[in-house]
């Protein structure tokens, strides 16, 4: 074997572990940083054990979503080869062979169960991780083909996400914070529909393309609709937040709680900008991965984070 062909395995290799980790999709990850959410907001997060309990309920839970992602895109398998942009997913473009989805699948799963088992050692995570499996893939295989239904799973997901890190750290969740979570989460589920249906919205009725999307329930009629559920659940989202100021539950953690009205307007800008570039058709169908290179979300975030800070501020030290 001469250098060249070993050179040509060495690059095949690399090119193949590459695809493996691109269809773990391990970019989505970021989705459940959601886990730190109640111990940061109920100020625990300085507390080291529940820091890394955090840490460990994280990448439990991130390899976990990796085998649900797998097990979609093997489903969706077809239907992504049609796809304009999907059929660049390592299954669909042939870089990783469909064969192997099953080892791969009971392998993540496996770790993630173990280190929620072993290193967070509380069985209800591990009974709300099997909870969040068993809603993933009753969405993978069914009810992301229900109208509707599959924004409020979506939405409600992302909340279990932060139940879950509640559970895991024993810092508990408001029903505050659930519904706020609900609410926007939901709407940038209408707004992943909304993108889709942006996308397909001059397509002629017969057009094969159009496929996939009826295979959701939606027709591109529908557009109209879905952007308005979207832009009122992300309203209604600012509103709950909003209220919350107003509440008792607010003083218990808040010196400064009127400072929480910079958080509500930067939430509400947010809202309203995403909604705007949703309209003008610059929301990709991925909209974590937009919002996350959006320049308005990083604004937002840092405005969010100094008004906390000053609502906390002689709590500091």
């Amino acid at each position: 074997m001469n250098a060249d062909s070993i050179g040509t395995e060495s690059t095949a290799d690399r090119n193949s572990l590459t695809a493996v980790v691109k269809l773990c999709r391990p970019h989505q990850w970021i989705k459940n940083l959601l886990v730190f959410l109640a111990p940061i907001l109920g100020q625990k997060i300085g507390d080291t054990q529940i820091a890394l309990t955090g840490i460990w309920s994280f990448l439990s839970l991130s390899l976990v979503a990796s085998a649900v992602y797998v097990l979609n895109d093997r489903m969706d398998l077809e239907a992504d080869r049609l796809h304009p942009s999907k059929s660049s997913r390592p299954f669909a473009a042939g870089a990783v062979s469909p064969k192997i989805a099953p080892l791969l699948v009971i392998s993540l799963l496996t770790a993630g169960f173990t280190i929620a088992y072993f290193l967070v050692g509380d069985l209800k995570y591990c009974y709300a991780l099997a909870c969040y499996f068993t809603v993933t893939t009753f969405y993978t295989f069914w009810l992301k083909k229900i109208v509707m239904v599959d924004a409020l799973v979506l939405g409600g997901l992302f909340t279990l996400r932060i139940v879950m890190g509640s559970v895991a750290t024993g810092v508990v969740s408001s029903v505050w914070l659930l519904a706020f979570s609900m609410f926007i989460f939901t709407s940038i589920a209408f707004g992943k529909r909304f993108s889709e249906l942006f996308k397909y919205q001059n397509v002629p009725e017969d057009d094969p393309r159009l496929n996939s999307l009826r295979r959701r329930g939606y027709e591109p009629s529908d557009i109209l609709l879905v952007e308005m559920l979207g832009i009122c659940t992300g309203v209604m989202a600012v509103l709950v937040m909003a209220l919350y100021m107003n509440a008792e539950a607010a003083a218990e953690f808040y010196v400064y709680p009127q400072a929480l009205w910079g958080v509500v307007l930067a939430v509400f800008y947010w809202i309203c900008n995403f909604w705007m570039m949703a309209h003008r058709g610059k929301v990709a169908e991925d909209p974590v991965k937009y919002i996350v290179l959006d320049r308005s979300s990083w604004i937002s975030a840092a405005i969010v984070v100094v008004c906390m800070l000053v609502a906390i501020w002689p709590n500091w030290g």
